[in-house]
């Protein structure tokens, strides 16, 4: 796409006022029903309602967007010009992803350096077989935390997709500080799952912690949840 230069006008930062705007929307012509993978689950909750049906995973985006971006102009301040780049629903759904994550990492960044708080890192695998959906296991999380007097300020879950469609769960929870020599059995959680789980301690930077596991799948459930945060961070 041919771009304009224009003295004295620079980008919209991040950190600038937002100057997107829609301009068009198209399907997007690799996109087709047929492409789809049926993954058959009885264990995949949406709100608590079980699906008896396929699943349907998409690994190509069906919407392609295109956006103006603003030029300011740095003399007036007006926006002068409007640069177009295209997007599609995979990335603007991974771009709401990030924020989310961000959200979480940036309220718990300080309280994890000044030692205020612990972050786990729980995975459940299978999710096609396990026993439980998301929404029972967080009340199962909750109970056992509080079973060891330490109540969950927060969490973080998101849906992974692996390149050989297995679906899992991310989990992260920040309680108040606890040193464990050795992470108790009941955290982990395989009685109640029934599938392989994993549970680890966060080190060191959560942000660059997280973003390796929680950006990267580059397929979707159709119509799915794949991520959510707590209402209230503490």
């Amino acid at each position: 796409m041919e771009s304009k230069i224009i003295k004295n006008a620079v980008f919209v930062k991040s950190t600038d006022v937002d100057y997107y705007r829609f301009k068009s929307c198209r399907k997007n012509p690799e996109y087709s029903p047929e492409k789809l993978i049926p993954l058959r689950s009885c264990h995949i909750y949406n709100n608590a309602e079980i699906l008896n049906e396929d699943v349907l995973i998409s690994k190509i985006p069906k919407w392609l967007t295109v956006i103006e971006k603003g030029i300011i102009d740095r003399d007036t301040g007006d926006v002068v010009y409007y640069g177009e780049y295209e997007t599609n629903d995979f990335k603007a759904s991974r771009n709401r992803k990030i924020k989310t994550v961000e959200r979480f990492c940036n309220f718990y960044e300080p309280l994890y350096r000044r030692h205020e708080v612990s972050l786990l890192f729980h995975t459940f695998t299978r999710l096609n077989y396990a026993k439980e959906d998301m929404r029972r296991m967080l009340d199962s999380v909750k109970y056992r935390y509080r079973a060891l007097k330490r109540e969950i300020r927060g969490y973080i879950w998101v849906l992974e997709i692996s390149k050989t469609n297995h679906l899992h769960y991310h989990l992260v929870v920040a309680v108040d500080r606890i040193q464990f020599k050795k992470i108790p059995r009941g955290l982990k959680f395989e009685d109640l799952w029934g599938q392989r789980t994993g549970v680890e301690f966060i080190k060191k930077s959560i942000k660059s912690y997280l973003t390796k596991y929680l950006y990267k799948s580059e397929a979707k459930i159709l119509s799915k949840r794949s991520y959510a945060i707590s209402r209230k961070l503490r």
